[in-house]
């Protein structure tokens, strides 16, 4: 993946290998969703690896899971002047008018693992049904039978279904089987775990079955 950031880091800004070697004033800006999950602190120690190996100045800001903020967090970094700007979507729609300030001031952008629909935007990823595979095994493995709640990730993030599919792949089987029941499922705005948690307390409310509930995937 460090390898891939770089290339498309590269491609984007329109950057040969030799400019990497000639010009220690590139930098790459930064725009995180959140730093509530452990997962994007070690994905940004592996990018500011590569982008330092590299040569490259690392700046960043953290939205807080605010899609606004992150709009004036994007503001702010092509105000400093960064030469390109990867960003981790809070809200893949709201983005959109940040993507255009970026474009004007003639800053290539980089969607990082979720994907804005927008042609300036290049798209850089994960194999995320294979994650969501490798996470319903992984359940599937300490609970063959039972009741299951899939809880899933923001509805205007495609990575979730494509997480959800890779999940269903898995248990398809066991769920033809009789063996998992499929109790209840809902999408979990913005990430966030408080309204996970919530979505999962709504599902055992409303169908009553507290305690039968036996794994949650999101």
């Amino acid at each position: 993946m460090r390898r891939a950031i770089l290339a498309a880091v590269a491609m984007t800004a329109g950057l040969t290998g030799a400019a990497w070697a000639q010009d220690d004033q590139i930098t790459v800006g930064v725009s995180w969703s959140n730093f509530q999950e452990e997962r994007w602190k070690t994905d940004e120690a592996a990018i500011m690896a590569a982008l330092e190996a590299a040569g490259a100045e690392y700046v960043s800001a953290d939205a807080q899971s605010s899609s606004s903020k992150q709009l004036a967090d994007v503001e702010s970094l092509i105000a400093q002047d960064v030469d390109a700007l990867i960003i981790l979507a809070q809200d893949t729609a709201a983005i959109i008018p940040a993507v255009q300030a970026a474009a004007d001031a003639g800053i290539p952008v980089i969607a990082y693992d979720r994907l804005i629909e927008d042609p300036r935007a290049f798209y850089i990823t994960f194999d995320n049904v294979e994650v969501g595979r490798m996470q319903a095994r992984a359940v599937l493995e300490q609970a063959p039978e039972g009741n299951y709640v899939m809880i899933k990730g923001s509805p205007t993030d495609p990575n979730s279904d494509f997480l959800r599919g890779g999940q269903q792949e898995v248990l398809q089987e066991a769920i033809d089987a009789g063996k998992i029941t499929i109790v209840g499922e809902a999408y979990t705005d913005g990430w966030l775990p408080a309204n996970a948690q919530r979505n999962m307390e709504q599902i055992l409310t409303r169908d009553q079955q507290r305690g039968r509930c036996r794994r949650g995937l999101q």
